[in-house]
């Protein structure tokens, strides 16, 4: 089975807050676990940015690490 959810860092431009793939899950309970897990911005970087999931079959944002999953 391939992967079908994409967990993705959204950084921020004017905060120096990098963008990056974080990992590719087969569901999006993994997927969103995943997100969950990893660490928030400021704590990492000291700036805004988020984490999001996204369907890549449908390419469609599923839920992000703000709580909107």
């Amino acid at each position: 089975m391939s992967s079908r959810y994409l967990v993705y860092q959204v950084g921020c431009i004017e905060c120096g807050v990098s963008s990056y793939p974080i990992k590719t899950c087969t569901t999006l309970k993994d997927a969103q676990a995943v997100a969950r897990a990893h660490p928030s911005t400021w704590e990492t970087e000291g700036g805004e940015g988020y984490v999001t999931v996204i369907d890549l079959q449908k390419c469609k944002t599923v839920g992000d690490h703000r709580g909107n999953d």
